[in-house]
């Protein structure tokens, strides 16, 4: 397993294997050397005063506070890294350490007095855990599931529900994972495992903040200036080679502006295309001028693009259809000698950075009143998607909400219209897709979620005003079990590590006093962030409307060759079947997609290929 994950970190590595009471516990990790790169850091590490150890990934970048306050009440360290401070901190206070760290991390500590291990993940989910048992309940974890399979002891069996979600989505949603009784520890969660492999306790302790007491605009505002300087500040620190990517948008173009502020040497990196229409080499060329930073500029044609790919696709840890841009840039970065890098991730989940912000609430007033409609409505909705078949498309998936889905979950009604809005294959090609038998298991999953996902967001429905429900759907579902999933297995695969100052959760509670009809107003061009971050840009920033950093795919994945490649991959029957597919249906998708002027989106394609590779190359089916 620890082989298995090498690419996290090539550094250093170790296990260590304990014999206790109530059966064996082994503990493995390997390192990425960030602070303190002496061997004093090395894992797993054992805390001398209680025998505890602990096993784990992550950075808590207020450790050194957290460090004098230690030794202020009598600790004393071996190290310098957070490490040591994180095992000194559960010996002091428990579970209850956990309310003390600001960061990203997953980790185990096997406590020696209780003889358990202790296992937790951060608040917004940017670093993964995934947990399993064997058939004589031994329980496993990892940061990786790929790890987990490495293990021997996880069965490679594809779970029916995650083909539904994944199917909806082009992503996994947790707790689910595409392996069958493998699980993903929800963000901002803990959980309690005795010696023998039993799950004693799982709690939540961290989520999405309610608006306080209203203060000014100006207090608010100021507020959050403070929290991102700091956010980003405390993501400086590093004993190794930092920089951050640099798109040129507001959101990176924001950290940028913050860490030149230190007076350090800022080091950035873009990745540009020969299509000018996805190219903005323009703007984060200003803004590499305006703060004087180190740019590094990498120009991806489609050529290079299909060289690297395989290596690409090699780094899905689950199968995904976005991702492939992080690695592209965090190999460039790598290669250029980075072991850090931030990035303006969570930005557009605060603001309202996406087109989406609009268009969910109109949809989330059709399904209010489809609830009411009649159901003769609902059935005369359906039978015409069955006729019109594959030929339905964009503001017609609205359809969807016609079903007797809604009904089970009527205080979710926004979150159904989220998931409409994103939805990657509408229902009547789902259930085209499915192979027969499988309808059972996809009528566990309510609009593309696992039913244990609901209760994680079932602050949705208490109230909250609209825009700020889409923000929370968006920062629960598009940032962290898409984004920043994708973030961590793409750049930890070229051993890479990423820091996302607008995921800081004290940043995240200080937006959140701010109404969501004025932080996420004008969606998708974010004039609140505009004018929160002027001061550190300037006012001659060239401010645009909203583009996002998109790969030519459209065009890439249409070009003969890689059409061929696709095809060779969608077209084995055998695999479909595995799956759990009909490969006709699959089948009528590739054609559909290869003819001219075709109407089916890139990522249909896209997220099926992705599938049937990750499928193959992990030897996982049904």
């Amino acid at each position: 397993m620890v082989e298995a994950m090498r690419h996290r970190g090539p550094d250093d590595s170790g296990a260590e294997i304990l014999a206790t009471p109530s059966g064996t516990v082994a503990l493995g990790t390997t390192r990425l050397a960030i602070t303190d790169l002496s061997p004093a850091g090395h894992m797993p590490m054992t805390d001398p005063a209680t025998g505890n150890r602990i096993s784990y990934n992550g950075e808590v970048y207020n450790f050194q506070e957290l460090r004098r306050e230690l030794e202020a009440g009598g600790d004393r360290f071996r190290s310098g890294t957070d490490t040591e401070v994180i095992l000194r901190a559960y010996a002091r206070w428990g579970a209850d350490c956990l309310s003390r760290f600001r960061g990203m991390f997953a980790f185990a500590i096997w406590d020696q007095g209780k003889q358990e291990v202790f296992l937790a993940r951060d608040r917004i989910g940017k670093k993964p855990l995934y947990y399993g048992a064997d058939a004589a309940g031994r329980f496993v974890f990892a940061s990786e599931l790929r790890t987990l399979l490495a293990s021997g002891l996880i069965h490679r069996r594809l779970d029916p529900r995650a083909l539904e979600v994944y199917l909806f989505n082009g992503f996994m949603v947790s707790p689910l994972t595409m392996i069958d009784g493998v699980r993903s520890l929800m963000p901002g969660h803990w959980m309690r495992v005795n010696a023998a492999g039993r799950i004693l306790e799982t709690r939540r302790y961290w989520e999405f903040p309610q608006a306080g007491k209203p203060g000014t605009m100006a207090d608010m505002t100021a507020d959050i200036r403070v929290r991102l300087e700091e956010a980003v500040s405390r993501r400086l620190i590093s004993d190794v080679p930092l920089g951050a990517f640099l798109s040129g948008g507001l959101d990176s173009s924001s950290i940028v502006a913050l860490m030149a502020r230190t007076g350090g040497d800022v080091r950035t990196f873009s990745v540009t295309f020969d299509e000018a229409a996805f190219d903005e080499s323009d703007f984060s060329n200003w803004v590499s001028r305006r703060f004087h930073t180190a740019h590094t500029e990498v120009r991806l044609r489609r050529d290079d693009f299909m060289v690297r790919l395989p290596d690409a696709l090699a780094a899905m840890d689950q199968p995904t259809f976005d991702g492939l841009n992080t690695y592209y840039v965090s190999r460039a970065a790598r290669e250029s000698g980075l072991t850090v890098a931030l990035t303006g991730a969570g930005g557009d989940e605060l603001f309202g950075g996406y087109s989406f912000f609009r268009e969910v609430p109109w949809l989330f007033n059709v399904a209010r009143v489809s609830r009411f409609a009649p159901s003769w409505m609902g059935r005369a909705a359906r039978a015409w998607i069955r006729r019109t078949g594959p030929k339905v498309a964009g503001p017609l998936k609205s359809l969807e909400l016609f079903g007797p889905e809604l009904a089970m979950h009527p205080g979710l009604d926004l979150l159904a219209a989220y998931q409409t809005v994103q939805m990657q294959f509408p229902s009547w090609v789902r259930k085209a897709l499915r192979a027969e038998g499988l309808d059972g298991k996809a009528e566990e999953v309510w609009f593309g979620l696992p039913r244990e996902f609901l209760s994680h967001v079932s602050a949705l429905g208490d109230g909250r005003e609209r825009l700020e429900q889409v923000s929370i759907a968006s920062l629960g579902l598009f940032l962290a079990e898409r984004c920043l999933r994708d973030i961590d297995s793409m750049s930890m695969g070229v051993s890479l590590e990423v820091r996302a100052p607008f995921t800081d959760d004290r940043l995240v509670e200080a937006v959140a006093q701010v109404p969501g009809r004025v932080r996420c107003a004008g969606a998708p061009d974010k004039p609140f962030e505009w004018a929160l971050t002027r001061p550190y840009l300037g006012d001659d920033f060239p401010y645009r409307r909203k583009q996002g950093f998109i790969f030519p795919f459209e065009i890439w994945l249409r070009t003969p060759a890689f059409l061929d490649q696709m095809r060779a991959v969608l077209l084995d029957e055998g695999l479909s079947r595995s799956i759990g597919l009909r490969a006709e249906a699959v089948r009528g998708i590739a054609d559909a997609f290869a003819r001219e002027n075709s109407r089916v989106p890139w990522s249909r394609m896209w997220s099926l290929y992705a599938l049937f590779q990750w499928c193959q190359r992990h030897r996982v089916g049904l």
